[in-house]
């Protein structure tokens, strides 16, 4: 009769650690929001870096002025570029970084007033 009901007992004991584990991983304690916020700032620095390299060293957007904004890898791009195509690019070549989830254009087109 165990036998039988030993993959049942089993499932049990897995669904009962288990759920006590995402408990205790789930945690509003501070060092461990601390931790997140560390790491969460560092991907941002990392992203920023990237998207920046990128849009400076593009050859089709020489002359443009960027500046990045990245919060929880939501990338912000605004300044000026001098067309619609080198708007364009510039929001797909921040897009195509890896890690980015979303891009904002806050870019102008024209010359910088």
């Amino acid at each position: 009769m165990i036998s039988r009901n030993l993959p049942v007992i089993f499932l049990v004991l897995v669904v009962m650690f288990g759920s006590l584990g995402i408990r205790a991983s789930a945690t509003d304690s501070p060092r461990a929001i601390a931790a997140l916020g560390v790491a969460g700032h560092t991907l941002d620095t990392g992203l920023h870096d990237r998207v920046e390299t990128l849009l400076r060293t593009d050859v089709g957007l020489a002359g443009s002025q960027f500046r990045i904004q990245t919060d929880n890898a939501v990338v912000t791009v605004s300044g000026n570029v001098p067309d619609e195509p080198s708007l364009r690019r510039a929001m797909e070549l921040a897009s195509s970084v890896n890690g980015v989830r979303e891009v904002r254009n806050a870019m102008e087109i024209g010359v910088p007033k």
